[in-house]
Protein backbone atom coordinates (compact mmCIF):
# COMPACT_ATOMS: atom_id res chain seq x y z
CA UNK A 1 0.00 0.00 0.00
CA UNK A 2 2.91 2.31 0.27
CA UNK A 3 3.65 1.59 -3.38
CA UNK A 4 0.10 3.03 -4.26
CA UNK A 5 0.61 6.19 -1.71
CA UNK A 6 3.80 6.91 -3.09
CA UNK A 7 2.28 6.73 -6.78
CA UNK A 8 -0.36 9.02 -5.85
CA UNK A 9 1.85 11.65 -4.24
CA UNK A 10 4.07 11.29 -7.26
CA UNK A 11 0.86 11.48 -9.45
CA UNK A 12 -0.88 14.64 -7.48
CA UNK A 13 2.49 16.14 -7.78
CA UNK A 14 2.52 15.88 -11.71
CA UNK A 15 -1.06 17.38 -11.95
CA UNK A 16 0.28 20.23 -9.91
CA UNK A 17 3.61 21.10 -11.79
CA UNK A 18 1.30 20.45 -15.00
CA UNK A 19 -1.54 22.75 -13.69
CA UNK A 20 1.13 25.17 -13.05
CA UNK A 21 3.05 24.98 -15.94
CA UNK A 22 -0.59 25.70 -18.15
CA UNK A 23 -1.27 28.46 -16.09
CA UNK A 24 2.20 30.11 -16.53
CA UNK A 25 1.90 29.65 -20.35
CA UNK A 26 -1.72 31.24 -20.55
CA UNK A 27 -0.36 34.12 -18.73
CA UNK A 28 2.66 34.81 -20.92
CA UNK A 29 0.96 34.55 -23.51
CA UNK A 30 1.86 30.76 -24.89
CA UNK A 31 -1.35 30.06 -25.42
CA UNK A 32 -2.64 28.48 -29.17
CA UNK A 33 -1.71 30.78 -31.56
CA UNK A 34 -3.39 33.32 -32.69
CA UNK A 35 -6.03 32.83 -35.77
CA UNK A 36 -4.52 35.01 -38.59
CA UNK A 37 -6.30 37.98 -39.39
CA UNK A 38 -7.38 37.93 -42.83
CA UNK A 39 -6.42 40.86 -45.50
CA UNK A 40 -8.89 43.84 -45.65
CA UNK A 41 -10.95 43.52 -48.66
CA UNK A 42 -10.04 45.48 -51.45
CA UNK A 43 -11.86 48.88 -51.33
CA UNK A 44 -13.69 49.12 -54.79
CA UNK A 45 -12.70 51.31 -57.62
CA UNK A 46 -13.54 54.89 -56.92
CA UNK A 47 -15.91 56.16 -59.34
CA UNK A 48 -15.59 59.39 -60.74
CA UNK A 49 -16.71 62.53 -59.58
CA UNK A 50 -18.99 64.30 -61.46
CA UNK A 51 -17.97 67.95 -63.12
CA UNK A 52 -20.35 70.83 -62.40
CA UNK A 53 -21.81 72.06 -66.26
CA UNK A 54 -20.46 75.36 -64.95
CA UNK A 55 -16.80 73.72 -64.82
CA UNK A 56 -16.68 71.66 -68.15
CA UNK A 57 -18.13 75.01 -70.09
CA UNK A 58 -15.21 76.98 -68.53
CA UNK A 59 -12.75 74.22 -69.50
CA UNK A 60 -14.46 73.80 -72.82
CA UNK A 61 -13.38 77.75 -73.23
CA UNK A 62 -9.96 77.56 -71.80
CA UNK A 63 -9.47 74.22 -74.66
CA UNK A 64 -10.09 76.65 -77.25
CA UNK A 65 -9.07 80.06 -75.75
CA UNK A 66 -5.57 78.41 -75.60
CA UNK A 67 -5.47 76.93 -78.74
CA UNK A 68 -5.51 72.86 -77.62
CA UNK A 69 -8.06 71.81 -80.64
CA UNK A 70 -5.06 73.10 -83.33
CA UNK A 71 -3.67 69.88 -82.22
CA UNK A 72 -5.62 68.06 -80.31
CA UNK A 73 -9.38 65.85 -81.87
CA UNK A 74 -12.35 65.51 -79.69
CA UNK A 75 -15.19 64.08 -81.97
CA UNK A 76 -17.93 67.12 -82.40
CA UNK A 77 -15.65 69.89 -81.10
CA UNK A 78 -11.82 69.74 -82.31
CA UNK A 79 -10.30 68.81 -85.57
CA UNK A 80 -6.58 68.74 -84.39
CA UNK A 81 -4.01 66.17 -85.73
CA UNK A 82 -0.96 66.57 -84.16
CA UNK A 83 -1.69 65.32 -80.52
CA UNK A 84 -3.37 62.43 -79.61
CA UNK A 85 -6.98 62.68 -79.98
CA UNK A 86 -9.01 63.14 -76.63
CA UNK A 87 -12.37 61.26 -76.83
CA UNK A 88 -11.55 58.51 -74.92
CA UNK A 89 -9.32 60.32 -72.78
CA UNK A 90 -10.84 59.34 -69.16
CA UNK A 91 -10.22 55.29 -70.29
CA UNK A 92 -7.31 55.60 -72.09
CA UNK A 93 -5.61 57.47 -69.04
CA UNK A 94 -6.75 54.87 -66.59
CA UNK A 95 -4.72 52.14 -68.84
CA UNK A 96 -1.71 54.32 -69.22
CA UNK A 97 -1.29 54.70 -65.74
CA UNK A 98 -1.46 51.08 -65.15
CA UNK A 99 1.01 50.49 -68.07
CA UNK A 100 4.38 49.09 -67.26
CA UNK A 101 5.79 51.99 -69.59
CA UNK A 102 4.33 54.44 -67.78
CA UNK A 103 5.26 53.34 -64.27
CA UNK A 104 9.07 52.77 -65.88
CA UNK A 105 8.57 56.45 -67.14
CA UNK A 106 9.42 59.86 -65.61
CA UNK A 107 4.76 60.03 -65.04
CA UNK A 108 3.93 59.84 -61.33
CA UNK A 109 0.31 60.07 -61.45
CA UNK A 110 -1.55 57.52 -59.97
CA UNK A 111 -4.98 59.21 -60.87
CA UNK A 112 -6.72 60.19 -64.04
CA UNK A 113 -7.01 63.77 -62.59
CA UNK A 114 -3.32 64.02 -61.66
CA UNK A 115 -2.37 62.20 -65.17
CA UNK A 116 -4.32 65.02 -67.12
CA UNK A 117 -2.53 67.98 -65.12
CA UNK A 118 0.85 66.32 -65.17
CA UNK A 119 0.38 65.51 -68.81
CA UNK A 120 -0.58 69.70 -69.41
CA UNK A 121 2.07 70.61 -66.57
CA UNK A 122 4.92 68.46 -67.43
CA UNK A 123 4.39 67.32 -70.79
CA UNK A 124 7.62 65.44 -71.10
CA UNK A 125 6.97 63.04 -67.85
CA UNK A 126 5.34 60.81 -70.14
CA UNK A 127 4.88 60.33 -74.07
CA UNK A 128 2.15 58.79 -75.34
CA UNK A 129 3.79 56.40 -78.03
CA UNK A 130 1.26 57.29 -81.13
CA UNK A 131 -0.30 60.49 -82.60
CA UNK A 132 -2.08 60.94 -85.80
CA UNK A 133 0.44 61.23 -87.89
CA UNK A 134 2.63 58.88 -86.48
CA UNK A 135 5.16 57.87 -83.47
CA UNK A 136 4.78 61.50 -80.73
CA UNK A 137 8.04 62.97 -80.23
CA UNK A 138 8.73 64.51 -76.51
CA UNK A 139 8.57 68.01 -77.16
CA UNK A 140 5.24 68.02 -79.24
CA UNK A 141 3.31 69.21 -76.41
CA UNK A 142 3.44 72.96 -75.16
CA UNK A 143 6.38 73.34 -72.90
CA UNK A 144 5.36 76.17 -70.46
CA UNK A 145 1.91 76.03 -71.05
CA UNK A 146 2.06 76.17 -66.75
CA UNK A 147 3.25 79.88 -67.43
CA UNK A 148 0.37 80.67 -69.68
CA UNK A 149 -2.73 79.31 -67.35
CA UNK A 150 -4.07 80.90 -64.57
CA UNK A 151 -5.09 78.16 -61.88
CA UNK A 152 -8.78 78.43 -61.86
CA UNK A 153 -8.67 77.71 -65.95
CA UNK A 154 -6.59 75.19 -64.94
CA UNK A 155 -8.68 73.47 -62.74
CA UNK A 156 -11.33 73.96 -65.08
CA UNK A 157 -9.31 72.58 -68.37
CA UNK A 158 -8.70 69.85 -66.29
CA UNK A 159 -12.60 69.27 -65.40
CA UNK A 160 -13.50 69.39 -69.02
CA UNK A 161 -11.05 66.59 -69.63
CA UNK A 162 -11.93 64.44 -67.12
CA UNK A 163 -15.49 63.58 -68.75
CA UNK A 164 -13.95 62.45 -72.06
CA UNK A 165 -14.12 59.01 -72.91
CA UNK A 166 -16.23 58.03 -69.02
Amino acid sequence: MSNTKHYTGIRHTLLAVAASLALALTACGGGSAPEPTKAPPAAPAAEPTKVPAEIVEKGKTAFNQYGCQACHAIQGFANGAVGPALDNLYANAQKTIASAEYKSSEGKATTVEEYIRESILNPNAFVVAQCPTGPCPKGVMIQNFKDQISDAELEALIGYLMTLGR
